[in-house]
C-alpha cells in the first residue's frame, strides 16, 4: 500500500516537473503547433544583453509600396515556387516575367507528364499568383537597442544603438522610409532601409509612450497630455503641439486619413494624419488606457475602464452607437471583417457586429488577442498558453503550451501569429494551409472621400445604447471645437489602382 501511494506522489511530482519544464521555455515545440494545423515560419533572438535590460516593445509594418510577386503550382501535395527575386545562370534576378515564365514551363512539364501516363485530356495545375508585401518587425530593448527584422524569413536586417542605454526606451514605429523611436526626452528617426540616423530632436517633456508614423508626420506622444507633431522630411519646420486633457500614454493609431490618441482622463482624440489640426474629441465616462481601432471606411473603435465599447465616425466625430459589456476593459478592440472583438478585464471575449451592434458569442478565460482570419482566431488565455476559437462561434478549437511568452503581439494587418517574451526570443507561426500571408489591411490605403456611406441605423437590445446627435453636439458640427479653421472639402480622389493585396 505504501509502495503504490509513493508512486502515485511521485507520479504526481514529475506531471508537475514536465508542466513546469514546459513553461519554463518560451519556445513553443512544433510537434505540439503541427497538431493544429500550425507550422512555425521562424525563430530569432534579439541581440540583447538579458541582464541588463529587457524587450520594450515590438512594432509591426506591412509596406503599401514593396512587395513581392510569387507563382505556385501544386502538384501531387507539392508546391513548386517561382519568385521574382530568383536568379538566373549570371546571377540577375528574373523579374515578374521570368518568374511566370518558368511557373508556365514546369506547368507544361506536368501536362507531358500527364500525356505520358495515359491521361491526355487531363488538366495540369493551375499557376497561382501571390503578392507578398513586404512585411519588417522593429523591436526595442530598454537600454536602446533598435532591431529590424524581416517578417517573412527571421532575418536580420539591421541592428543599432539609439540614445543614453540608461534611459528608457518607448516602442517603435515606422512607415516605409523611415522608423521612430524616442529614448528619455528625445525623439530619434532613422532610415528604415540601414537604420542610419536622419535626424534628432529633444521633446517638449517625457514621452508617454512610442510615437506613430503617417506618411508625412511623426507624433509623440507625452506625459503632460501634449502631442508633438514633426515632418519625417523637413523637422526644421515649426512643430505642432496639441493639448490634450489628462496624460498620453498610450502609443497613437495612426489611418490612412486620421491619428487618434487616448487620455488616462477618458478623452479619444482624432486629428488629420498628414496635416495639422484635432477633428474632434470623444468623452468616456472613465479612463480609456488603451489604443483605438480604425476599421474602413469610415469607423473608430475605443474601449474604456467604464465597461463600454464605442463606435464613431471618423469623419464627423458622431457616436454611431455604444455597447456594454458591465466589465472594464483594458484591452485595445480588434476589428476583423464585419465584427470587432472585446476583450474585459474578467478574460470574457465579446464578438460584436459592427452594424448591428448586436453580440454573437461571447468565450470566457480569454487574456488577449494575438491573430486571426476568417475562420479561426488565435488568443493568449488567463493561464498564457495559446488558445484557438473557431470566429462563427467562438468555441475552442485546441491549446497549446506557450510558455513564458510575456510580450502579447496584436497582429490586426495580417493573420500571422507572433509571439514573443521579453528575454528577446521572437516567434512566428502560420497555418500550414495558409503559406503566404492574409493581409486585413494596409497603414497607407490610398484615401477615400471624407463622406461616410449610408447605414442602417443599428438594432437596440438591452446592451446596445444607441447614440442620437444632439442639437448642439459641438463634435458633429463642421467647425473644430478646439479652434483650429474647418478644412477645406477634398476634391473626390482618382480612382485607386487595382488592390494588389486583394483588399476590397
Amino acid at each position: 500500500m505504501r509502495r503504490l501511494f509513493l508512486c502515485l506522489i511521485l507520479l504526481v511530482l514529475s506531471s508537475s516537473v514536465a508542466e513546469a519544464q514546459v513553461r519554463s521555455t518560451a519556445l513553443v515545440s512544433p510537434e505540439s503547433a503541427r497538431q493544429l494545423g500550425l507550422e512555425r515560419m521562424w525563430f530569432a533572438q534579439l541581440h540583447l544583453d538579458r541582464s541588463r535590460g529587457r524587450m520594450g516593445g515590438l512594432h509591426m509594418h506591412v509596406s503599401s509600396s514593396e512587395a513581392l510577386t510569387v507563382f505556385q503550382i501544386t502538384d501531387g501535395g507539392k508546391r513548386h515556387v517561382y519568385s521574382q527575386r530568383d536568379r538566373d545562370a549570371f546571377g540577375k534576378e528574373i523579374g515578374i516575367e521570368g518568374a511566370k515564365q518558368r511557373a508556365e514551363e514546369k506547368q507544361g512539364e506536368i501536362k507531358k507528364a500527364l500525356e505520358l501516363a495515359g491521361k491526355p485530356n487531363a488538366e495540369p495545375p493551375p499557376v497561382e499568383t501571390h503578392v507578398v508585401p513586404k512585411i519588417m518587425f522593429y523591436a526595442t530593448s530598454e537600454r536602446g537597442l533598435l532591431h529590424a527584422l524581416d517578417g517573412e524569413t527571421g532575418r536580420t536586417i539591421w541592428t543599432t544603438s539609439v540614445g543614453n542605454p540608461r534611459y528608457p526606451t518607448t516602442a517603435a514605429a515606422a512607415n516605409d522610409k523611415f522608423v521612430g523611436v524616442c529614448n528619455g526626452s528625445t525623439l530619434y528617426v532613422l532610415l528604415a532601409t540601414d537604420g542610419s540616423l536622419v535626424w534628432t530632436r529633444p521633446a517638449v517633456s517625457s514621452p508617454g509612450a512610442g510615437p506613430a508614423l503617417s506618411t508625412d508626420l511623426i507624433f509623440v506622444p507625452m506625459v503632460t497630455g501634449q502631442i508633438e507633431s514633426f515632418l519625417l522630411e523637413d523637422p526644421s519646420r515649426p512643430v505642432k503641439v496639441y493639448q490634450s486633457f489628462g496624460r498620453a500614454m498610450v502609443q497613437p493609431v495612426v489611418s490612412a486619413n486620421s491619428v487618434a490618441w487616448p487620455t488616462d482622463k477618458g478623452n479619444l482624440y482624432v486629428g488629420m494624419a498628414n496635416d495639422s489640426g484635432v477633428r474632434f474629441r470623444m468623452e468616456a465616462k472613465e479612463a480609456i488606457t488603451s489604443a483605438p481601432a480604425f476599421l474602413a471606411p469610415d469607423r473608430i473603435f475605443v474601449t474604456s475602464l467604464d465597461g463600454y465599447l464605442y463606435c464613431v465616425s471618423e469623419s464627423r466625430g458622431n457616436m454611431v452607437w455604444r455597447f456594454t459589456t458591465g466589465e472594464p476593459i483594458s484591452h485595445s478592440p480588434i476589428t476583423l471583417g464585419d465584427r470587432v472583438y472585446v476583450i474585459t478585464d474578467r478574460g470574457n471575449m465579446f464578438a460584436i457586429d459592427t452594424n448591428t451592434a448586436v453580440d454573437q458569442w461571447v468565450t470566457p478565460n480569454i487574456r488577449t488577442y494575438i491573430s486571426g482570419n476568417d475562420q479561426r482566431l488565435y488568443c493568449l488565455d488567463v493561464r498564457g498558453d495559446l488558445v484557438i476559437l473557431d470566429r462563427a462561434s467562438g468555441s475552442p478549437l485546441g491549446t497549446i503550451a506557450a510558455g513564458l511568452l510575456d510580450v502579447p503581439i496584436l497582429n490586426t494587418q495580417t493573420d500571422r501569429i507572433i509571439l514573443a517574451s521579453a528575454t528577446g526570443l521572437v516567434q512566428c507561426f502560420r497555418e500550414s494551409s495558409r503559406p503566404w500571408p492574409t493581409v486585413h489591411y494596409l497603414l497607407e490605403a490610398p484615401k477615400r472621400d471624407a463622406k461616410p456611406a449610408k447605414t442602417d441605423a443599428p438594432k437596440t437590445d438591452d446592451k446596445t445604447e444607441p447614440m442620437p446627435k444632439p442639437e448642439n453636439d459641438p463634435f458633429g458640427n463642421s467647425a473644430d471645437p478646439f479652434g483650429a479653421p474647418a478644412p477645406a472639402k477634398p476634391a473626390a480622389p482618382a480612382a485607386p489602382p487595382a488592390d494588389p493585396f486583394g483588399n476590397p
